[in-house]
């Protein structure tokens, strides 16, 4: 067996590296949503495009997200054990990353060109995704159980840090004099390989090679090498959302963020062209809304845990949606800043603590056996929300009188939401556990190779 080297530095045995490179990640992941959600996004709606095309741009950010699942089986059966478990393909989608944006970074008036930004933000966000993937699979194998739930919170906080920053940060090469998309890209490249430093001379575990030409071999035990088959797994899942729960649940991730994604593109659109705000005032306002979110988030993990994941969510999105019927009633003041400012970090507030009950509320449904690729089926199913929230941006608008009344419809949709979750979704008392999955996955697995021996 290889001797392992305690004097590498390794993030297995050192809870700060860990800390560092996993919150690290966490806000790589987020600078690219951060410029493209809310500086992107701003900048096209000053450049003149409609709302159906910056929704259909936007929408790019969304897509790859709702086909993460996919990236499991991949990230698990595949890999350089050498160099570590996940480690290798981290590098890989950051290398990457950065790739797509320098590529991005010289071609010139990319921000008229709509159709090749929408292809090249799609590129960026499949290997973000990947990342994701990648480096929660990467804190599951490194962190004990007992750190976890601190760890979590700063990876949360620092992915709306990472969006912080890239809307404010990046977008700043953007908007300020002389400053372009291209220049924007290229500090946003910047970034992301300053922070791929770190899993690049970092090793998972010592004794392992740091680069696939250097000394090293796996560390990996029996029980963490990479699996050999994905047949049982898709197995267990099919079983696990033939419940009626699990199905309901399903339903409700891909309805919840519909409203929302769509007035995110509705509204700076209006507020920027027709209200007459400035469009780095207006990203920076945005921007600054993601503390709030931070704060809603962390608030929403006490009242989930008080008072039931269900109840949080219907509290929550009921207010999300008097708050937005509330502010469609209120045309007159909206060139007020006042106003504004008050209605986004008060919905940033809810939307924290609303899409923190949904996460409890989609843990609770999970299947034990099965929890963390059936809960990342419903990530994908959120992020699924998002894009049809995007796409049907420009639609909602043309067939609606006015934006007060888009504001109106979506919150009587979202009311409408919340009914379904009340009616439909009923949650288990205690963690669920379906016919057919008594045994874990290495042992079906085992059970399968006996199988075809004695075939």
């Amino acid at each position: 067996m290889p001797l392992r080297q305690p004097s590498q530095p390794n993030l297995s045995s050192s809870a700060f590296l860990r800390i560092v490179t996993l919150c690290s990640l966490y806000i790589s992941q987020g600078l690219p949503q951060g410029f493209i959600h809310y500086a992107l996004k701003n900048h096209l709606a000053d450049q003149g495009f409609t709302t159906a095309d910056i929704g259909g741009v936007i929408a790019m950010i969304s897509l790859p997200w709702t086909v993460k699942f996919l990236w499991g089986p991949i990230v698990d059966r595949f890999g350089i054990a050498s160099m570590g478990k996940r480690r290798p393909w981290i590098i890989l989608s950051q290398a990457l990353t950065v790739v797509v944006l320098l590529i991005l970074a010289t071609v010139p008036d990319l921000d008229s060109n709509l159709r090749f930004l929408g292809l090249g933000i799609l590129s960026v966000n499949i290997w973000t995704s990947l990342q994701d993937v990648c480096t929660d699979s990467l804190a599951v194998d490194l962190v004990p159980e007992k750190q976890r739930g601190i760890l979590n919170g700063f990876m949360y906080g620092c992915s709306y840090l990472g969006s912080f920053l890239g809307g404010t940060l990046i977008g700043h090469f953007l908007f300020m004099e002389g400053g372009s998309v291209q220049l924007a890209l290229v500090a946003l490249g910047a970034c992301v390989f300053v922070i791929m430093l770190l899993p690049l001379f970092i090793r998972e575990r010592s004794g392992e090679k740091l680069l696939p030409w250097t000394i090293g071999s796996s560390q990996l035990k029996k029980d963490e090498q990479h699996a050999r088959s994905t047949a049982i797994l898709f197995r267990q899942i099919k079983q696990a959302f033939s419940r009626r729960v699990a199905l309901t649940a399903a339903l409700l991730a891909v309805g919840c963020h519909v409203g929302n994604s769509a007035l995110n593109i509705i509204a700076s659109k209006h507020f920027i062209t027709e209200v007459g705000w400035d469009k780095k005032a207006y990203t920076y306002l945005e921007s600054f809304g993601t503390w709030f979110s931070l704060g809603g988030a962390f608030i929403g993990g006490f009242v989930a845990s008080k008072i039931g994941a269900k109840h949080s969510v219907v509290i929550a999105g009921t207010l999300i949606a008097l708050v937005w019927i509330t502010f469609s009633q209120l045309e007159s003041f909206w060139t007020e800043e006042w106003l504004i400012r008050s209605n986004m970090w008060v919905l940033a507030s809810l939307l924290g603590l609303f899409s923190v009950s949904l996460f409890t509320l989609f843990m609770n449904v999970s299947e034990r056996r099965v929890a963390a690729s059936q809960f990342t089926a419903y990530m994908a199913l959120l992020n699924l929300s998002i894009f049809l929230g995007n796409k049907v941006a420009g639609p909602l608008e043309s067939a609606l009188s006015s934006v007060p009344a888009v504001y109106f419809s979506s919150g009587l949709f979202h009311l409408g939401v919340m009914t379904f979750v009340i009616l439909a979704i009923k949650t288990p008392k205690q963690a669920p556990e379906i016919p057919g999955l008594k045994m874990s996955f290495a042992d079906q697995w085992r059970e399968e190779l006996k199988k075809k021996g004695e075939e």
